[in-house]
């Protein structure tokens, strides 16, 4: 039998949206686990369907949702990026505690783990320190550590949405900085998309998707700076269980991580806080290693992983 892929929505936390949600399995063989996905900024819970298929024949409950201003959460394609309120960060992580509890409802006795990628990575890296007793591993893929200062960056957040709003035009910031990033690759700096993978199709499948690569306006930036310093603080790994089991897995070249420095400094964090996490850099690899040209070893690893996790 087929990987059979489903959707539903449930009630966000901020009261007034409603959160789309995929959920995938295939009956043919038997459930070991339930693997939770918490995807990136400018993107939706859709990119994953080639990984979570992968999961799901390998006996996963594969899950995710649309984040506020994302996907199909928004209430349409206008309004993507826009997160109103002051508290847009808190509800991401509450909103994927919400579908752990429907996910944990239906399979109680199910060990559980949680991947976020990019944005998904720091909600998952703040999502553990409340709720990581819950879980039996967390895979953060495409992390970062930003330096102390980058709390500076939500001031003058704070005063754009102080005088035009939530809604506030920041300008095209959030594509420039992709531009930016996209330097270090040369012979690609025509492509604003080039840092996000080798793979060029995969790039031109981004830039075709309507529900990718949008601006943000302030209260999305808001909630996006809010989500990398809380994620980011130096001690963040502390509030984590020891026995929690932890993978990081990051393209070399890939500027979030700043080419993998980035990710061994989160490495080390963990190790001062008593957890040993397995990491893998992938040579040459950029941002969006799920869709890069070898995805297929990524896909085996992080399989291999959660196996091990759970024996």
């Amino acid at each position: 039998m087929a990987v059979i892929r489903k959707e539903a929505y449930f009630n966000s936390t901020d009261g007034k949206n409603k959160v789309r949600t995929l959920i995938w399995e295939d009956d043919s063989c038997e459930k070991v686990a339930v693997f939770q996905i918490a995807h990136g900024v400018a993107e939706h819970i859709g990119r994953y369907d080639a990984f979570a298929r992968y999961m799901a024949e390998n006996g996963f409950v594969v899950c995710g949702n649309d984040h506020l201003g994302h996907g199909k959460t928004a209430t349409a394609i206008e309004v993507l990026g826009h997160i109103n309120g002051d508290d847009g960060a808190v509800r991401i992580v509450d909103d994927m505690h919400v579908l752990y509890n429907i996910m944990h409802k239906r399979y109680p006795d199910l060990p559980y783990f949680l991947f976020g990628h990019s944005m998904g990575s720091f909600a998952a890296r703040i999502y553990a320190t409340l709720f990581g007793y819950e879980l039996c591993g967390l895979c953060l893929c495409g992390t970062g550590q930003l330096p102390e200062q980058a709390g500076l960056l939500e001031m003058p957040l704070d005063l754009l949405i102080k005088y035009f709003g939530h809604d506030g035009s920041v300008g095209n910031l959030f594509r420039l900085a992709g531009k930016f990033q996209s330097l270090q690759f040369e012979g690609e700096t025509g492509d604003e998309n080039a840092w996000l993978s080798r793979n060029k199709e995969n790039r031109e499948d981004y830039a075709a998707d309507p529900y990718c690569g949008f601006s943000l306006p302030a209260g999305g930036m808001k909630t996006l700076a809010a989500l990398a310093v809380k994620a980011c603080n130096p001690n963040w790994a502390i509030s984590i269980p020891t026995a929690l089991r932890v993978m990081l897995i990051s393209g070399a070249k890939d500027p979030i991580g700043q080419n993998g420095r980035g990710v061994l400094k989160v490495a080390e964090q963990l190790e001062l806080a008593g957890i040993e996490p397995t990491v893998i850099l992938y040579p040459g690899a950029r941002h969006e290693i799920l869709n890069e040209n070898d995805r297929d070893m990524v896909y085996k690893d992080v399989l291999a992983w959660a196996y091990e996790a759970m024996n």
